[in-house]
């Protein structure tokens, strides 16, 4: 009997994380664990989210590795603190001595933060930073914060950002956000880039933006089939009625993805 309880004392005072397993604090140290570890200790640690994690977690939002950024993020606003990871993560975001990969997973964390502090310093990344990856995983934040007052850069970078990765994350951003217009993306269905194009129609089919019906219906003969596809995705989301002639003839297009897509689609109005 005397020696059940010892056995037992001894498992409770290893704490929750059972005998040989390191505290989860203890983990969070980027200097002596990689990735999958510090992933995985924050993943343990909202479990019971412990006050002290934190200031342990808040330097992670600069990680290199995006992941890790992303996770401290979602951490951070499941414990309530946003406000205060959307302050570090800004900080990092606009540090111009902080690394490419430091800044782009900034960025990351701002949107899994999902804080509304965060969206002064990806719009000013969005416009400003020298390196596309910045830009684009900024724009592709101000997208996952779903709150109005970014959609005026995003079309800004949609329409005259030199990168076609930039552009892309901003056609896809303008699809999530409450305040975008048509105009921007149906423009987006005439850039130089198809993937720029594609995104652009998924956007408009996910925002349904019936003023965008015509552009879409030449969409459907864009010489990218994947173009067309979206495209024909895109006004099944709107769901007009006119839109059936033009789809009938993108079901006899040569190109097969356009004209599958197109043929679903009628089946669906």
């Amino acid at each position: 009997m005397i020696r059940r309880v010892q056995i037992f004392v001894c498992l409770c005072l290893l704490g929750p994380w059972g005998a040989g397993r390191a505290d989860p604090l203890d983990r969070l140290d980027p200097r002596r664990y990689g990735p999958g570890t510090l992933i995985l200790a924050m993943e343990e640690l909202e479990r019971y989210r412990p006050s002290q994690a934190v200031d342990l977690v808040l330097p992670l939002l600069g990680h290199e590795d995006a992941d890790v950024a992303r996770t401290a993020g979602w951490l951070l606003r499941r414990m309530g603190s946003g406000s205060a990871g959307a302050t570090a993560a800004a900080a990092v975001l606009s540090d111009p001595e902080a690394t490419e990969s430091a800044r782009a997973s900034a960025a990351v964390a701002l949107g899994e933060l999902r804080d509304a502090g965060g969206a002064g310093a990806l719009t000013t990344a969005l416009s400003s930073d020298p390196l596309s990856s910045v830009r684009a995983a900024a724009a592709l934040a101000l997208g996952a914060l779903h709150r109005g007052g970014a959609a005026g850069a995003l079309a800004s970078a949609l329409g005259s950002d030199a990168d076609p990765a930039v552009r892309r994350a901003a056609a896809e951003a303008l699809g999530s956000v409450p305040d975008a217009a048509a105009a921007p993306l149906s423009d987006a269905l005439l850039d130089d880039d198809s993937t720029v194009r594609v995104e652009a129609a998924w956007s408009l089919g996910r925002q349904r933006f019936r003023e965008a019906l015509g552009r879409l219906h030449g969409a459907l003969a864009d010489q990218d089939c994947r173009v067309g596809a979206a495209a024909a995705w895109a006004l099944l989301q709107i769901g007009d009625p006119q839109s059936r002639e033009a789809l009938q003839a993108a079901a006899g297009s040569p190109c097969r993805l356009t004209a599958q897509a197109a043929s679903w689609v009628l089946s669906q109005l």
